[in-house]
């Protein structure tokens, strides 16, 4: 196959806003091949059926060589054709003996070349997609197991509210990405199925042989057989559009939260060291730069995939002008940038380092006022919920005020002497003691792993 290197040309592979093993089965000469593939598989398949004599699918299958196509000049004839199946035919042709070119891509139309080799690549893309998402759960999955108890606080509407741990900060991603791998399982028997319709999808070329020829072909490719031909149905696309923004939406939201972390004023995590340089100006800096190109790359995914939910919703009776195109382009980017994105935080987050003293200091800093609902709680039984609320606000105030722990104004407040004695009111108000139920939910999220990692890895 000449020119090899003729394949995704983005050099933004290389900066880290995508996935150079994805790209290689999502990108051109990869589409070049299984499109060759199916032509090769349906010379078979119509020879299986009856349709042409047994050695004209043999030499069909001959003729299609993907080493003997010319990839820059079948993507040039490509752009000044419709798709880029009516170049690849006439290349298959031009090698092929008379009685392959005879019956070569007989009844099929480039759609169906062109969905069914789509399918082959998407079968290839998930199942790295699949690897990668499985991946960085894992390295959550570890996070949550050592930092069960880590007590940190945790931040709504960016500011502190309650403590909680690190570790259920990270089960919560566990469980985030697990769900996107079920997900992405589940689609899969909708979504790698043969297309196989003919010009318009009615299969009359190959008349009562047709379903013959549609099994033949699936089987030759290991894909299923659908209901009806999807040409102009692009449900299948855009569920996967939809899962795809899905794992990034994920993916985005863990590396969000790392890069918030990370700022010099919580310092609560920091990439690995190896991450890279900081800065180019500022020498001092350790930039979450993998987290970084993690939102990035989710973006981008995210809004490739809006693309491909707005042609399903254009592609006009059967066939479509301009939106399915724009599929060609926008589906293999979706992949490439979703996988990047786990990629990117995949690394961020096997050598992330955890600093649960600053967490503590974190806590403490903000004079222990994340203790304010613990506080109010301890206090209920004496004084009843609507006022033991209004004396902890009170007494947060005063805090505040005062520049002292709430613990310490609470312990002096007689109404709350009143209420509890010194002792339980510091028990109660320990981070650990607030967050004596995270850790339980920790062991739970990480059961819930298992059965899942179980189930979709059973080997």
């Amino acid at each position: 196959m000449p020119a090899a290197d003729h394949g995704w040309s983005d050099g933004l592979l290389e900066a880290g806003l995508g996935d150079a093993e994805v790209a290689a089965a999502v990108g051109w000469p990869a589409r070049v091949r299984r499109m060759v593939e199916v032509e090769a598989a349906l010379g078979r398949a119509l020879a299986t059926a009856g349709v042409v004599p047994a050695e004209a699918g043999e030499a069909i299958a001959r003729a299609c060589d993907p080493d003997r196509v010319d990839l820059v000049a079948l993507a040039r004839q490509a752009a000044r054709a419709p798709t880029p199946v009516i170049p690849l035919v006439a290349a298959l042709v031009e090698q092929a003996d008379p009685l392959a070119a005879s019956w070569l891509h007989h009844g099929a139309t480039s759609q169906d070349v062109v969905d069914t080799a789509t399918v082959l690549q998407l079968r290839d893309a998930l199942d790295l997609l699949d690897g990668r998402l499985a991946a960085v759960a894992e390295h959550a999955a570890v996070l949550a197991r050592q930092h069960r108890d880590t007590v940190m606080a945790g931040r709504t509407l960016g500011q502190q509210a309650v403590p909680t741990t690190f570790g259920l900060l990270a089960a919560r991603w566990v469980g985030a990405l697990d769900r996107r791998r079920q997900q992405l399982a589940a689609l899969r028997p909708r979504l790698l199925v043969v297309q196989l319709g003919g010009a318009a999808g009615t299969r009359a070329v190959w008349g009562e042989r047709a379903d013959a020829v549609v099994d033949a072909l699936a089987d030759e490719l290991r894909l299923t057989v659908p209901e009806l031909p999807w040409h102009a149905e692009r449900d299948r696309i855009a569920e996967l559009a939809g899962a795809l923004s899905a794992v990034a939406a994920v993916v985005g939201t863990v590396a969000t939260d790392l890069v918030l972390l990370a700022q010099n004023e919580i310092g609560e995590v920091a990439e690995g060291a190896a991450a890279g340089p900081g800065s180019s100006a500022m020498p001092h800096k350790r930039n979450p730069v993998h987290a970084t190109g993690a939102r990035a790359a989710a973006r981008l995914a995210q809004g490739e995939a809006q693309v491909l939910l707005a042609a399903a919703a254009n592609h006009e009776l059967e066939r479509a002008a301009g939106a399915w195109q724009a599929e060609w382009v926008a589906l293999p980017s979706a992949l490439v940038r979703t996988a990047g994105a786990v990629v990117r935080v995949s690394a961020a987050l096997v050598d992330l380092d955890v600093d649960g003293s600053r967490m503590r200091d974190n806590l403490a800093a903000n004079h222990g006022l994340t203790a304010s609902e613990a506080l109010s709680t301890v206090l209920v039984p004496a004084h009843g919920r609507r006022d033991a609320q209004a004396l902890a606000g009170e007494l947060a105030v005063r805090a505040v005020d005062e520049g002292r722990a709430l613990v310490e104004v609470a312990a002096a407040d007689a109404r709350v002497h009143a209420a509890v004695s010194p002792e339980e009111l510091a028990a109660a108000l320990e981070p650990a003691a607030v967050t004596a139920l995270a850790g339980p939910l920790v062991d739970r999220a990480l059961a819930a792993h298992d059965r899942i990692r179980t189930s979709l890895d059973p080997a």
